[in-house]
């Protein structure tokens, strides 16, 4: 059995090692996941320079806690035998890189099962592990991948189409990471036999987008982009104006139809041949689709969303307010389900951000610790694998790894 650490047990993952390579979002979105949830998850950054992430100046306190982190030169003779012993006590390895870097350098996944059969392995890149090189090997980010799956054509203005943010493909793709490597290991601790998934960041993106897409592959029909912040197929379901802020709604049902009908005052269309009795949608398509939008927004913009919320309440019509940022800390929900919460920085500030999710009831998690600096554990982990201080310091003095020092609290 793996000797952790000093990572606490709790969450239903616990007694689990994680060990990532990758920077800024996607991969490391997935592991701070893990990490989350109890499993020990060590982060390799590169010796010379660190994840880019560290330039941000408050997103990373939020998305590399609870980790431990190790800088290795693992490509390097020396950083890959050191690497490839931190595998033998490894459960999940995920990294992310332009296609297969990591085998091109020699890190194939065969010599990562001769060292743990039980591996598993994610490979997380823009384009996949194969295919036409001039897409394999090039670089992706957020934007990238939705513009290739067909997910960016599908969204903003009939004017122009807009990526979604902030960085939908990444933390889509980092759910597809987290999902794949727990279906994997559960196979892995089954049969002793270790796994290897290839995630494309732009396949990802293409399963987000096949709700339209389906009818262009099936009918040859292209769906329209928004109109207003509104959905491209069904009237009154979108973003509307009040007259103080916004909202969004789903007018769907047979009753809250009738309903809405009788109070924007078009009670007629219902019983038409457009509407016959039980119409639970409306369609963009139809003749009166710009009227019956027409009657919602002189509606909405003469009542106030508190207003909106009290009858939509009572007309069972799916509502929410569009929440700033202030607001969310406040809203009863999130402080019943301390939905924002606060822990510790290595340097002993406070900071603030989303608590961790899902909930669970028996195994609950915690945030134990805040973003480590570049290399801080790297000597903890290095012994914990075996070396001495001696071959430690070695390591160190000919730039193949790097040796922080924890922060001290101002």
């Amino acid at each position: 059995m793996t000797k952790l650490l000093n990572t606490p047990k709790f969450g239903p993952l616990s007694g689990l090692r994680v060990v990532f390579s990758a920077i800024e979002i996607a991969g490391p979105f997935s592991a701070q996941m893990l990490a989350e949830w109890g499993a020990e998850v060590i982060w390799i950054e590169n010796v010379a320079y660190a994840d880019t992430i560290r330039v941000q100046p408050n997103y990373p306190q939020y998305s590399r806690r609870n980790l431990h982190a190790l800088s290795l030169n693992i490509f390097s003779d020396e950083g890959k035998e050191a690497f490839l012993k931190l595998m033998e006590t490894t459960d999940i390895l995920i990294e992310s890189s332009k296609g297969p870097a990591f085998a091109r350098r020699g890190l194939t996944d065969e010599l990562l099962w001769e060292h743990n059969p039980a591996l598993v392995i994610a490979h997380l890149s823009g384009f996949g592990q194969y295919g036409v090189d001039e897409y394999t090997n090039s670089a992706a980010y957020n934007t990238i991948a939705q513009a290739f799956s067909g997910y960016l054509i599908q969204n903003g203005s009939e004017e122009q189409p807009m990526p979604a943010f902030p960085y939908t493909a990444d933390y889509v793709s980092g759910f597809t990471v987290t999902s794949s490597v727990l279906a994997a290991l559960y196979k892995a601790k089954q049969t002793g036999v270790g796994e290897s998934i290839d995630v494309a960041m732009y396949e990802a993106m293409l399963c987000v987008g096949q709700y339209y897409m389906e009818d262009y592959f099936n009918g040859g029909e292209i769906s329209p982009r928004q109109f207003k912040g509104r959905d491209p197929y069904w009237v009154g379901c979108g973003t509307y104006k009040c007259k103080d802020g916004f909202m969004v709604m789903e007018l769907v049902g047979i009753n809250q139809i009738k309903e809405m009908f009788d109070l924007i005052g078009c009670p007629e269309l219902l019983g038409t041949e457009e509407f016959p009795e039980g119409t639970q949608l409306i369609s963009r398509k139809c003749p009166s689709a710009a009227y019956i939008e027409d009657k919602l927004d002189a509606y909405l913009v003469d009542h106030t969303i508190a207003e909106v919320q009290e009858l939509f309440g009572r007309l069972r019509v799916a509502f929410a307010k569009v929440l700033t940022f202030p607001e969310l800390e406040v809203n009863p929900q999130y402080v019943a389900r301390e939905s924002i919460t606060e822990w510790d920085t290595m340097d002993g500030r406070k900071f603030k951000g989303p608590n961790i999710m899902p909930k669970f009831k028996k195994n609950p998690c915690k945030i134990w610790r805040g973003m480590p600096t570049h290399g801080q554990d790297s000597a903890a982990i290095l012994e914990n694998i075996g070396y001495s201080d001696e071959q430690i310091q070695s390591l160190s003095d000919k730039g193949l790894v790097k040796l922080g020092a924890s922060p001290k609290a101002e």
